[in-house]
């Protein structure tokens, strides 16, 4: 019968270490707050890149075009061209809000479906035990956890990999919404056919409008990218990354 009492209170104790030290995974939650603080650091970073390609799509938004194709009416063509220059206006103020709204999915996905994905089981081989509820992980957990799995210690550990994952992803979002059939030339286009309906402009009229327009902005789309690129975090903004880490290791 002791046998039987020893033999249960082992089984008893060693299932209380391993619920005590196993290692959860990072749960939405936990995503959406490790995505959230590196968005929160960075979101400032992206504001001025727009604001200089808003500039530049503006200052050549007729460049080349010959205006009294538009429309016979001068009148006309300066408040076509006085609208649709402000609607442009807008429209790159809209990308520049949904780009910085879409931050935190672009740097959650990037983190955790990107491949190497931050998932998985962080329990073998053991490295870190999981702190009680409200109590944070630490630098020494971060330096510890030495193998890419599903908590925070781990993005904490390769900090460089997870910060260029998302580099990549937001840049590669930029290039697909600039490309020729993107959101951003669709957007000024769809402006381009309002202001046009707005004061009846001729098909001709019209089609020259959003030939000439769509030319210019593309222009300046094609170099978007790249200029993205190399304005953004160019140095890789480490002046963020302890706050990140910090903020992150806050997540259980």
């Amino acid at each position: 019968m002791k046998n039987f009492q020893t033999f249960d209170i082992l089984v008893a104790i060693f299932a209380l270490i391993f619920i005590v030290g196993a290692v959860n995974s990072c749960e939405q939650p936990c995503r959406d707050g490790i995505s959230n603080a590196f968005t929160d650091k960075w979101k400032g970073e992206v504001a001025p890149i727009f604001q200089k390609f808003r500039a530049n799509v503006t200052a050549f938004l007729y460049y080349g075009m010959s205006l009294d194709k538009i429309s016979d009416d001068k009148k006309v063509i300066d408040q076509v061209t006085r609208e649709l220059a402000t609607e442009v206006y807008n429209d790159v103020n809209n990308f520049t809000d949904s780009f910085i709204f879409n931050m935190n999915q672009t740097i959650q996905t990037a983190i955790f479906v990107a491949s190497p994905a931050f998932l998985g089981d962080c329990n073998h081989p053991h490295r870190v035990t999981q702190p009680p509820k409200n109590v944070n992980w630490t630098m020494k957990d971060c330096g510890a956890m030495d193998y890419i799995c599903g908590n925070p210690p781990s993005i904490c550990h390769f900090f460089d990999l997870a910060k260029q994952k998302c580099f990549n992803l937001l840049s590669q979002n930029i290039t697909n919404n600039s490309a020729p059939n993107g959101d951003y030339i669709k957007a000024i286009q769809a402006s381009v056919k309002t202001i046009a309906k707005k004061y009846s402009l001729t098909s001709d009229g019209t089609q020259f409008l959003n030939n000439g327009v769509t030319k210019n902005v593309q222009s300046s789309l094609d170099g978007f990218p790249t200029k993205y690129s190399t304005d953004f975090c160019p140095d890789g903004c480490p002046k963020f990354d302890q706050e990140i880490k910090n903020l992150l290791l806050s997540f259980p």
